[in-house]
Parts: structure tokens; C-alpha cells; sequence
């Protein structure tokens, strides 16, 4: 009796069917995102860093996320819909409130020493520090004509919002604080804009023109170490 040969399994499409699966895993598949926010962190500079600056304690808007993810705005609990406003407020301060932030007039003068200075540093930059200097007498230069079309709407803000949050409190509704922050200084520039630059609104702005907003409603957010 002749030898009966062993049956073989045709494993020459195994590959294709693990690449086919391969493609529909990845297709169908629902990638987790981490939730976070887009922050452009500073230019580095060659400046000193003012050591040890006391910051009076009216020039600091305290916000806070505790354990139980409830928002406390200068110690009095507040909806995440009003933190837009009530910053805005305090920034403002329009009734000149001594209890709130202090704001100052910008003045040309000022503005003006702040040009020459820039423009004597870089008649005598160094090569490696010439590309810097010119874009602090740009940023000098685009101050002065802020000047020229806010007029009193450009005020120097001693303003920090002191962001704090307790160890128990939720990464997301953190999030949700730090974006209706950054709402409020939208919100102002936003307001400016439609107010002396004929009527338009923010997404309408030249570059220039939303840079000069964010030097008359400059960002300033501290967020604190965690609260044991």
C-alpha cells in the first residue's frame, strides 16, 4: 500500500488577511484624545527677570477649582458662565474701585523712551542679538500706534489672575476655567475692536491690529502650585 500523504493548510493568503484586518481595526478604531490647550509659551530674551516683585494684594483676582469642582471667584462661588464678565470687570474697573485692580493711563511720553532706547540697542547689537532687538522696537513701534487709535482706551492693567486649584479637583473642569479666562481678554479685545476700529470683529483684524490688542489687554494668568 503506497504512503498516504499529509494534508497541507494553503497559509498563502494568511497575510493578506491579516493586513485586511490589520486596516479595519485601525479604521474603526476610536482614538482616546487627552484633553489640554494650545499655549504659546514666551519668546526667550536675554532680559533679567525682576526678582522678588511685592504684588499688592488688590492686583491679584484669586480664582480657585476645589475638591468638589465647584469655581470660587475672590473666595465667593460663581458659575463657569460668569467668570468672562466678572474678570472683565475687575480688569476694567471703571468705577475705580480700590478694592480692585489698578490701571493706569499709557502715555506717549513713555512709549516714545521705550522706542529710542530700542532703536540705540540695536544700532549696537551684537550680530547674534540684532534679529531680537528689532522685533522689541517692532513690538515698540506697534505700542505707539495702539496709542494713536485706543487713545484712553490704553491703559497699563496691574492685574494677576492667581489660578489655583485643590489636589482633588478635576483636570477637565480646570480646562474649562482656564478657557473661559482666556474668554474674558477675547471678549475685551473683541469689544475694542468693534468700538474704534469700524465695527469689525476680531476674525476681520490685521495681524497688526490684534497684536495691538493684546498689548492694550495683555494676558496675565498665574497658575499656582496645587493646594495641599
Amino acid at each position: 500500500m503506497g504512503r498516504r500523504e499529509s494534508s497541507e493548510v494553503n497559509a498563502g493568503s494568511m497575510a493578506d488577511i491579516a493586513f485586511l484586518l490589520l486596516i479595519f481595526f485601525l479604521v474603526t478604531s476610536e482614538m482616546t484624545r487627552e484633553a489640554g490647550m494650545f499655549q504659546l509659551l514666551p519668546e526667550k530674551t536675554e532680559d533679567k527677570p525682576e526678582q522678588n516683585k511685592k504684588i499688592k494684594d488688590r492686583n491679584v483676582i484669586e480664582v480657585l477649582v476645589n475638591n468638589n469642582n465647584d469655581i470660587l471667584f475672590e473666595n465667593e462661588e460663581v458659575s463657569l458662565g460668569e467668570i468672562p464678565n466678572l474678570v472683565k470687570e475687575m480688569i476694567l474697573n471703571e468705577g475705580n474701585n480700590d478694592k480692585w485692580p489698578e490701571s493706569r493711563a499709557v502715555t506717549e511720553e513713555e512709549l516714545q523712551k521705550l522706542i529710542d532706547r530700542n532703536r540705540v540697542d540695536l544700532e549696537n547689537a551684537t550680530e547674534s542679538r540684532i534679529r531680537s532687538i528689532a522685533k522689541k522696537l517692532r513690538k515698540s513701534e506697534l505700542r505707539m500706534q495702539a496709542l494713536e487709535i485706543f487713545g484712553e482706551y490704553f491703559r497699563k492693567s496691574s492685574h494677576v489672575i492667581n489660578m489655583q486649584a485643590t489636589q482633588g479637583a478635576s483636570y477637565d473642569t480646570y480646562i474649562k476655567l482656564k478657557d473661559k479666562l482666556k474668554q474674558a481678554y477675547t471678549s475685551l479685545r473683541n469689544d475694542l475692536a468693534k468700538n474704534k476700529l469700524q465695527g469689525r470683529g476680531w476674525d476681520d483684524l490685521t495681524l497688526d491690529e490684534k497684536q495691538m490688542l493684546k498689548m492694550v489687554y495683555k494676558e496675565n494668568i498665574s497658575e499656582a502650585p496645587v493646594i495641599q
